[in-house]
């Protein structure tokens, strides 16, 4: 496998054995980032775009579609409200496989960098909590491998696609409840979806001053069972616990591999190497990891020694 096909997780020292003895790893309730000022200009860009639309919108284009805009802003804002609530879950990368920077400001210098191709599924360990094991539009949405956009035009271009998004769930998710019982709320299901889209892109705005970190990210959104939601041993916000696929992890083809949103038992993730942080002794931390690896059925993994500058 290519080294370019691969991204990178940067964590520190005491959470390498935990990744590899739980086969786990966490995305982070979006609104607890180290950034704070991401939720609010991924907003913004949304409300931006919103108001460009309806400013420029030509009623008198018999093309163009109907669109309430007083019904579309409510739709909107319940999407960027719900963003605070535990509707969006990371787990952040970089293509870099040994960079100071992220050594110093995510792994202290003494810790690992996990990489795993780009492009696999990671279901969310937990059970589902419906009445069936797979809604039928679960490939559609809910995980997502995001670029993240720090320029203000792309940015202005993907907050008005959520909008877009939004706007056809709505219109869709109207026709289907129109042929169905109220009862069954079929139509929530591309309500959903639209909200989800809103998600993915506001998850996807960062402040230029980052671009230089290339962060790439696995997003989850919309879990709908609380018991897959966890508090964080130190307070603050929640998270999610993502595993391997139990079959094929490696598969970066999401038609094929048919993934389910929940697996009940975490399986093994789709670890490539491991690269031991600049500060660390290196041959006493291959020895403990060798060790970790091969007890935990990753024999197969590659250990790989910092060549940063950083000591």
């Amino acid at each position: 496998m290519s080294t370019s096909d691969l991204v990178w997780h940067y964590t520190k020292h005491d959470v390498v054995e935990k990744i590899i003895t739980n086969h786990e790893l966490w995305a982070a309730d979006f609104a607890g980032l180290n950034d704070a000022t991401e939720l609010k200009l991924g907003n913004k860009r949304v409300r931006q775009a919103f108001k460009k639309l309806k400013r420029e919108w030509d009623y008198h284009d018999d093309t163009a579609p109907e669109i309430d805009f007083d019904e579309l802003k409510e739709s909107l804002e319940g999407a960027g409200g719900d963003l605070f609530h535990g509707s969006a879950f990371v787990t952040c990368f970089s293509p870099e496989p040994d960079d100071t920077e992220q050594w110093q400001k995510y792994a202290l210098a003494d810790g690992f960098a996990v990489a795993i191709p780009r492009g696999v599924y990671l279901p969310v360990i937990g059970t589902h909590s419906g009445g069936l094991s797979r809604a039928p539009y679960i490939e559609e949405f809910p995980f997502r491998w995001l670029d993240l956009a720090y320029d203000k035009s792309t940015q202005r271009d993907l907050a008005t696609r959520a909008i877009w998004h939004i706007k056809e769930g709505q219109v869709e998710g109207a026709r289907i409840d129109s042929r169905h019982d109220v009862g069954d709320n079929f139509g929530s299901i591309f309500r959903d979806q639209g909200s989800s889209s809103y998600v993915d892109a506001v998850a996807s705005i960062k402040h230029k001053d980052f671009r230089r970190e290339r962060e790439v990210r696995y997003a989850v959104t919309r879990p709908e069972n609380p018991t897959a939601i966890h508090p964080n041993p130190s307070g603050g916000h929640t998270h999610v616990r993502i595993t391997g696929a139990a079959v094929n992890p490696f598969s970066t083809d999401w038609d094929a591999h048919d993934p389910e949103y929940y697996q009940g038992a975490p399986s093994n993730l789709p670890i490539v190497s491991i690269r031991v942080g600049p500060r660390n002794d290196f041959p006493t931390e291959d020895a403990r990891l060798r060790g970790l690896l091969d007890a935990n059925g990753y024999s197969s993994v590659t250990i790989l020694k910092s060549t940063s500058p950083l000591r």
